[in-house]
């Protein structure tokens, strides 16, 4: 080994310095990390001076130093960890980039939380998004409706029942009909049913329209039109409600029973779902909206 080898050795601060420089391009961050600063202790042994070797006080500070810096960048992955995981249910902005490099915003609400080699990641809408690519943090509002309807789409088609009901009384009322398409409310997500039969106890937001000739008139003016009207039960319970008129019908007893298509029933008040039979032609003949309500009631 010649003089010029021997006395060419490089110190702790030369090599990070250096190394800081050349990790700058290729890392972008311009820090060091532990495998960086272990591979900087192996260097400066091996570069070090046979005649004048590494002083044990140093080594063991260096040690202590590196041990220093693997203990807070478990501390970052910890925090980063409870960062993420406090970030459930939340709805969160993000940015995310692609296979092409090019940034994408990403909102959600955060479902799930995933650690990959010590870092943690949110699922936001099926993506795995750095915790730190998250820009913005909020509470999800009652009114913000994040589910998804292909949960649902096997109910159209089918003959359903479920409740109708009022925000307003709690009363609920039960209907059946076909569903014919799921919609997303601010609140909650809605079957929409056609060929509901109903029993009419007033309309057009009036409960004290108890005067059938009130009633009948009423809906004789508003055939497939939109209507407002307050239906029951043999529960005694009564619910206003929006829907397309079809048909109606005063029995001899006086009640007024209607079919309404467009009806939004709450997906989750659902209980039973039965497949639309075909009916024969005399069936269709000789079905009226009083049989129908009397073979329900």
């Amino acid at each position: 080994m010649s003089v010029n080898s021997v006395y060419s050795q490089k110190t702790i601060e030369q090599i990070i310095e250096e190394t800081t420089g050349s990790k700058k391009t290729k890392r972008n961050t311009g820090e060091l990390g532990k495998d960086e600063f272990i591979n900087l202790l192996v260097t400066q042994l091996q570069y070090q001076d046979p005649l004048n070797p590494q002083d044990d006080t140093q080594f063991i500070a260096q040690m202590a130093q590196f041990s220093a810096l693997e203990q807070m960048q478990n501390l970052n992955s910890s925090y980063s960890a409870t960062k993420a995981f406090g970030m459930i249910g939340k709805l969160v902005s993000a940015n995310l980039s692609d296979d092409s490099g090019s940034m994408n915003s990403i909102v959600g609400e955060v479902a799930s939380v995933k650690m990959k080699s010590g870092k943690a990641f949110v699922v936001v809408n099926g993506y795995d998004i750095p915790v730190d690519n998250v820009l913005e943090v909020a509470n999800v509002e009652n009114g913000y409706n994040t589910s998804n309807l292909s949960e649902y789409t096997g109910f159209i088609g089918y003959n359903c029942q479920g409740f109708v009901y009022d925000s307003n009384t709690q009363a609920i009322v039960r209907v059946n009909g076909v569903v014919k398409e799921v919609i997303k409310g601010s609140y909650e997500n809605y079957a929409v049913m056609d060929g509901v039969t109903v029993n009419v106890i007033a309309v057009n937001n009036n409960y004290n329209s108890s005067n059938p000739s009130y009633i009948e008139n009423y809906l004789s003016n508003n055939i497939d039109q939109e209507v407002s009207v307050v239906v029951t039960d043999e529960s005694g319970q009564e619910v206003p409600v929006k829907a397309i008129l079809k048909d109606f019908n005063v029995n001899s007893n006086g009640r007024i029973t209607a079919v309404l298509d467009g009806v939004r029933v709450p997906v989750d008040s659902i209980i039973s779902i039965k497949e639309v039979k075909a009916k024969s032609d005399t069936e269709e003949k000789g079905n009226s909206v009083e049989d129908v309500t009397n073979d329900e009631t």
